[in-house]
């Protein structure tokens, strides 16, 4: 029984989609869809601006969207495609920014994770 469970959560795990919304020099976000079904969208900023505004060079962070609430935000999207393109389509480049404010206008809630440092 644990080898079942085992290799159904290898499957899922190589069957999980990830989507990347921002890649700069210095600035990199993605989304993915974990085991669980949750969104997690991680991030990362480097450089002097970061290190002007926390006083490091380095900030790290990811925003946790439980399974349970995904498809609410699939909705406020839209709700016309899964929700990593959805999000591509609506959140990447420079448009990624808006995304925390998006979330917190639509109330989806997230459990957020950050670090500073370098």
């Amino acid at each position: 029984m644990i080898l079942v469970r085992v290799a159904r959560r290898f499957l899922r795990e190589m069957t999980s989609k990830s989507i990347v919304l921002r890649n700069t020099n210095n600035r990199h976000l993605e989304a993915s869809i974990n085991a669980k079904g949750d969104l997690v969208i991680k991030g990362q900023d480097l450089g002097p601006e970061v290190e002007e505004f926390f006083g490091y060079s380095e900030y790290e962070w990811a925003w946790t969207i439980s399974a349970k609430d995904c498809d609410r935000l699939l909705a406020a999207l839209g709700g016309k495609s899964d929700l990593l393109s959805a999000l591509g389509e609506r959140f990447s480049g420079n448009r990624a920014a808006d995304l925390q404010s998006f979330l917190e206008s639509e109330g989806i809630e997230f459990e957020a994770w950050g670090r500073i440092g370098d």
